[in-house]
């Protein structure tokens, strides 16, 4: 008899402890409209989405709730936020009826010819997932109030440029916190912005690319994140200038490639200049390092943009580890792998690391399709270190836009002496200097290899290609160190001539 009991009474409280939230969501003319409402249970920490105007089964609680929902015409976008506590079957609305219009410029004015977008974002202060955001046409936002202090909303105005050849484009956004407020009428000055001046090439890439601007102002908060997203369209080779919020912004392209590099801070009233696809892409990123008798191959990338060093996710290759004549290790990569590896070494001693790596599925001329690299080092395993090498770093100078260099010209190529550390203090990191430096060139794919000379002048290594009437020119480099360390970089199809 008492088993029955006890189940039951388990059962009871079981019941009691499961409610349900319905939460109608009502347009601008008073009807109900499919929406999706962020629920963030604040003790347990559980997140989801639910349907609008409809019950879903969530245990008791309180709850923040953020919703962003199109109205009936197809125009209106509505956002809002509010907290719940669902104690049984509750019930919530978001009425857009009582929303208060979101309304924001830029002055002084970027001028005529652009296509003007509203956006805003309702967030929990405590930084919860409760958040939503919505963009819409000028006269077409609006915002549902609400005065707790637990809420606040970013919001801004983007400016593009109707034409799809130039123009700059503008983002500019702002956050009231302690509360959502009563509809929003705000200019924000150019004065607090920063210029992004994109200069991109084609070559490694081509056809139409978008370019990515993410950031968060210093000072600002997740937020303001939702708003500080940009995407620009545009075919290689372009150039443009985009007009963004000071503080910290990621900057991506992505083509029939992806490259993407780390986050920089932008001050307010400055401008910085971003050469993109340059030639040429090639191994770049952090030596090896070992670590507890085990080698870590560390986050080498072998295609490696000069200024967005990651991405690069066509690439597909191998690697291998040999010492002593035997291999200890050798893997196949595919796109979006990263290399990465950590072999155990049988001690200290001299090892040597071959990467190959090569992009598929690009167009017929593509640049920068294949490439190697060959780390001949020393490596004592019984201490947390880093390698000593280098991995050169081909930067042809005098190209166009399209990485093309004159037909029978010269082309003076810099050897940059690439030495990346880990970032971790527990890695030690050994002096090192080069020694000396050799270089050659292709014509026909790496049929044919050309000695030229590499020289050092004022701290720097070059060398020159004499180049072909027409084609595309491979490039090959040998540094070796002070310590007998040495590394070969080769990069095919490095550059165009014609």
């Amino acid at each position: 008899m008492l088993v029955p009991l006890l189940l039951a009474g388990a059962s009871t409280a079981s019941a009691a402890a499961n409610g349900s939230l319905t939460v109608t969501t009502l347009d601008r003319s008073g009807k109900p409209v499919y929406a999706q409402v962020a629920v963030y249970n604040t003790r347990t920490n559980d997140f989801r989405y639910i349907d609008g105007n409809k019950k879903t089964s969530l245990p008791n609680g309180s709850y923040e709730l953020a919703t962003s929902f199109t109205g009936g015409n197809g125009e209106d976008g509505i956002v809002g936020g509010h907290s719940v506590k669902v104690s049984g079957a509750t019930t919530t609305t978001f009425d857009a009826r009582k929303g208060r219009p979101v309304k924001v410029s830029i002055s002084p004015a970027p001028g005529s010819g652009y296509d003007r977008t509203f956006s805003a974002a309702v967030c929990a202060t405590d930084n919860s997932p409760a958040t939503m955001s919505m963009s819409a046409a000028p006269g077409d936002l609006y915002v549902i109030p609400n005065s707790s202090k637990a809420y606040e909303l970013a919001y801004g105005t983007t400016y593009e440029p109707r034409s799809t050849t130039g123009g700059d484009f503008w983002l500019a956004s702002v956050t009231h916190s302690r509360g959502v407020p009563s509809g929003v009428s705000a200019t924000l000055r150019k004065s607090g912005l920063t210029t992004l001046k994109v200069y991109a090439r084609s070559g490694p890439d081509s056809g139409q690319a978008r370019f990515s601007f993410n950031g968060e102002p210093t000072g600002g908060s997740d937020c303001s994140s939702s708003m500080d997203i940009l995407d620009v369209q545009r075919d290689l080779p372009n150039s443009f200038s985009v007009h963004v919020p000071a503080g910290q912004w990621t900057v991506g392209q992505q083509g029939n490639d992806f490259i993407y590099g780390g986050s920089h801070k932008y001050a307010a009233g400055k401008t910085a200049t971003l050469a993109l696809g340059h030639a040429v892409w090639g191994p770049g990123g952090q030596l090896p390092y070992t670590w507890y008798h085990q080698l870590y191959f560390g986050n080498d990338n072998p295609f490696a943009d000069p200024v967005l060093t990651a991405g690069g996710v066509l690439a597909s290759g191998t690697v291998k580890l040999t010492h002593a004549g035997r291999t200890l290790y050798s893997h196949k990569y595919s796109p979006s792998q990263e290399i990465g590896a950590q072999p155990r070494i049988p001690g200290s001693g001299w090892y040597t690391i071959t990467e190959t790596g090569h992009r598929d599925h690009l167009p017929a001329g593509s640049l920068s399709t294949s490439s190697s690299l060959s780390l001949h080092f020393y490596a004592d395993a019984g201490k947390n270190q880093q390698i000593r090498a280098y991995i050169t770093r081909f930067s042809p100078e005098a190209l166009n836009s399209r990485n093309q260099a004159a037909a029978g010209s010269t082309t003076t190529v810099d050897l940059g002496m690439q030495r990346n550390g880990t970032g971790d203090s527990t890695i030690g990191r050994l002096s090192d200097s080069v020694k000396s430096v050799r270089a050659w060139y292709t014509t026909d794919n790496g049929s044919t290899w050309h000695a030229i000379t590499a020289k050092l002048s004022g701290g720097k290594w070059t060398t020159a290609v004499h180049n072909p009437a027409s084609g595309r020119v491979g490039l090959r480099s040998t540094v070796t160190d002070t310590h007998g360390d040495s590394s070969t970089t080769t990069v095919y199809n490095a550059y165009a001539v014609g």
